[in-house]
């Protein structure tokens, strides 16, 4: 196909059709994938953003106590304490984590399965066109060789 066959208004058809297809397709991906990373992006800087400012408040509350303890055992009991929160803040924003990647990765997993069912449906579609024309052609040449043939015995 040729440039003014697009300019006159006729619709894309075959190899130009799929290329289009494949552009619209391609560009919707990267558009998916560009609110995927920013959504990422700003979830990442707000669980650390929370998890600083939690383990700020923690570090303060220590030193506040390490203010008021006695001798060693109190020393001991503050680090102990310090020690059990840490351990238990680290653990807890792992778990969140973990939670938040599970949950992109089913609406990945999600998206991705109704893209290709949709991509599916469309190539079976467009097939059984191709093939609906492909034999409406077989039978065009065909009448046209009956036809040529009945011309020629007369």
């Amino acid at each position: 196909m040729d440039d003014s066959q697009f300019q006159s208004g006729q619709t894309e058809t075959g190899p130009a059709k799929a290329v289009s297809q494949l552009n619209a397709s391609l560009a919707q991906t990267a558009e998916s994938q560009r609110v995927l990373i920013q959504e990422i992006t700003t979830f990442a800087k707000d669980e650390s953003l929370r998890f600083v400012n939690l383990r700020l408040e923690r570090n303060g509350q220590v030193l506040d106590k390490l203010q008021n303890c006695h001798g060693i055992p109190g020393l001991i009991g503050v680090q102990q304490e310090w020690l059990r929160d840490l351990v238990q803040d680290y653990m807890g924003q792992n778990l969140r984590l973990a939670g938040a990647v599970r949950g992109l990765t089913q609406n990945v997993i999600a998206s991705a399965t109704e893209t290709a069912s949709g991509h599916i449906d469309r190539m079976q579609h467009e097939a059984s066109d191709i093939v609906h024309q492909a034999g409406e052609q077989l039978n065009q040449m065909a009448q046209s060789v009956n036809n040529y043939a009945q011309e020629t015995t007369h």
